[in-house]
């Protein structure tokens, strides 16, 4: 009796192996057979599908979400994008936003092209200390309104943003560059394609040595694992009739499995700056959790 119940198990294994190797039929079945139970935990292991990966972090993040709504109020959101990769995973109730000075890095990178060493010190401030004064030279020395709008949209259509609409003083009524509303997700596509663009070295070196006040969010992230990170951010009021703060940052982690783009941005509930930080923290931590389920990506390498 034992002999023949073990090679049933056996026969089992054997025929469920051939069905898995021929298409995976069994790997997409549920609920799972009864007979499953009784296999080896190894095979079934084997015979169980991965968890998708956008499955897996989506439940995780809403495990972040929960804990942070009575601790850190308010909404926010994250994109992630492997280098090279044109279809982000957008999590969070937060989508969209003003650019604010995230905005400095395809300014910065176009007036380097049209201006070369003429403008490296504007934008080591503009990038690395987020000095407005310098963004603004650099923006002028695009020529200002239409002309400097055209400049950076290059730079963003360059890096696969097709929809991105930038705001300047040429809009009727008038507007600042800052107020351009980019969502996280064409955000997140643009920072996959930033390394892969011309001259984009030097930003993303300015990135990786950003001053403290934008060391937070994912600035430190998977640094235990060996990450480096690059990292630009902005910050103000989250709309025209509200003082209360939007925080946002866009960088990019360096793995040893490639490189991760990411966008991400909070508006906390009591509107303050030092609260929009902490949200994105909490962001950062978990990027850092997850830091080898995160697609991840090369130049030249085609992902979708």
């Amino acid at each position: 009796m034992t002999r023949v119940r073990r090679t049933s198990r056996a026969a089992i294994i054997i025929a469920l192996t051939g069905v898995l190797m021929c298409g995976g039929a069994v790997a997409h079945a549920a609920p799972q057979p009864p007979w499953f139970a009784m296999l080896p935990p190894q095979i079934q292991q084997l015979l169980t599908p991965p968890v998708p990966v956008e499955k897996k972090l989506a439940t995780s993040f809403a495990a972040l979400q929960k804990s942070m709504r009575k601790s850190l109020p308010g909404k926010f959101g994250v994109s992630i994008a492997p280098i090279g990769g044109d279809t982000p995973l957008t999590f969070g109730t937060l989508r969209t936003g003003r650019a604010w000075s995230t905005l400095k890095v395809p300014v910065s990178l176009a007036a380097q092209r049209k201006n070369g060493y003429r403008v490296v010190q504007k934008e080591n401030k503009a990038i690395m200390f987020s000095d407005n004064d310098a963004a603004g030279d650099l923006w002028g020395s695009l020529g200002g309104g239409r002309s400097s709008v055209d400049a950076v949209t290059t730079v963003l259509r360059e890096g696969h943003d097709d929809g991105t609409r930038v705001s300047s003083e040429a809009d009727n009524p008038p507007s600042y560059p800052g107020y351009t509303q980019w969502s996280l997700a064409d955000q997140a596509r643009f920072g996959a394609h930033l390394p892969c663009l011309k001259d984009s070295e030097h930003v993303i070196r300015l990135m990786s040595s950003v001053a403290p006040n934008q060391q937070w969010g994912l600035a430190k992230v998977g640094r235990n694992q060996g990450a480096v990170t690059a990292v630009k951010g902005g910050w103000g009021p989250a709309t025209g009739n509200s003082g209360g703060y939007l925080v946002r940052q866009l960088g990019i982690i360096t793995t040893t499995r490639g490189q991760v783009a990411v966008a991400m941005a909070a508006v906390p509930k009591n509107g303050s700056f030092s609260t929009g930080t902490a949200m994105l923290n909490r962001v950062g931590d978990w990027l850092g959790r997850n830091l080898a389920t995160l697609p991840a990506g090369k130049c030249g390498v085609s992902v979708p």
